[in-house]
């Protein structure tokens, strides 16, 4: 059994690695912000874990076995510093998506976590309970983000923002219902079903873990990976080489947030849209029946409202916006 644990807990590991890998590529080509969240989740979580597999290989010996203490909370001061950052993480990549994104916002929620969890350290002795109230306000700092989220969807958010923010609807409600049940199964694992198992060795196993905590981190590994996979495979420097079905859908869902954030008007969007698939000024003229001193002049204008001075600063500009 310890073999099995041996290797999942190094594939965990390993997916988390891959996917902080992939961001921080993603975020090298995009200089997307969001990416630099999904960055420090994974690491945190990476940390967390192989916090985890020290212990169990150092503290599961054949000799000390009859000694083994469920629920023990070992290193709650690295936890709490490892917690810190995974709390901070989902804020960042909520406040990038609805657009809000400030130290202020970041830091208050935050910090009320980490002073609140900090305090369960010090003043809480039993172990179980102590797991279980630090790990409880993690999990409710998670919900509280995600609910600033909704609620910045529901009350806040420019039509624009609305119809990103919709597009995202199905992952948001799914890791909102594996948060609630890591939660429940903190609950039920620390003060129903751990007690009625004989195997200490495998109930430790389990006390060190959530398995819907992992099944939310995957979840979240395949949406990063995929989502850096997008990035990367879009080239950033020049134009895409023929209107692909990817690059156009990529396009399209970006292109009136894009507009809006940088003031522009119908027509200058229909010329982006045709700059994006890496049409010339001549070509764009011929395709919208315009002059091309118009097109010079409608390029010209995008250049200034989105303060960059090439096709290329533009292109790299709409491509890292999210």
């Amino acid at each position: 059994m310890n073999e099995i644990w041996f290797c999942y807990t190094m594939l965990f590991i390993l997916m988390c690695l891959f996917s902080a890998s992939m961001s921080l590529s993603a975020y090298f080509v995009s200089h997307r912000t969001t990416y630099l969240g999904i960055i420090a989740f994974f690491i945190a979580f990476c940390l967390e874990t192989s916090l985890i597999f020290l212990d169990e290989y150092s503290y599961l010996k054949p000799d000390t076995l009859a000694e083994i203490v469920t629920f023990p909370f070992l290193h709650p001061w690295i936890k709490l510093a490892f917690s810190t950052l995974f709390i901070m993480s989902v804020w960042w990549v909520v406040l990038e998506y609805v657009e809000r994104r400030t130290w202020l916002r970041i830091a208050v929620p935050c910090g009320a976590c980490v002073l609140v969890q900090a305090a369960v350290v010090v003043a809480v002795q039993d172990s179980r309970l102590s797991q279980w109230i630090f790990y409880g306000v993690r999990d409710l700092c998670v919900a509280s983000a995600l609910g600033y989220g909704f609620w910045t969807y529901r009350r806040g958010a420019d039509e624009t923002l609305r119809q990103h923010l919709l597009r995202m609807r199905k992952p948001f409600i799914a890791f909102a219902v594996l948060i609630a049940l890591v939660f429940a199964e903190d609950s039920l694992m620390m003060y129903y079903l751990a007690p009625q198992i004989t195997d200490l060795s495998f109930t430790y196993h389990l006390s060190e873990r959530n398995m819907c905590e992992n099944v939310a981190v995957i979840f979240c590994a395949v949406l990063a990976i995929r989502s850096a996979a997008d990035t990367l495979s879009i080239r950033f420097l020049e134009p895409p080489t023929g209107a692909t079905t990817k690059v156009q859908q990529r396009a399209h869902t970006q292109l009136a947030r894009y507009a809006d954030r940088h003031a522009l008007t119908p027509r200058e969007r229909d010329v982006l849209a045709l700059l994006l698939e890496g049409k010339d000024n001549q070509n764009i003229a011929s395709a919208l029946t315009l002059s091309l001193g118009t097109v010079k002049a409608h390029v010209h204008n995008i250049y200034r409202k989105a303060n960059v001075s090439s096709r290329q600063q533009l292109l790299q500009s709409f491509w890292k916006e999210d």
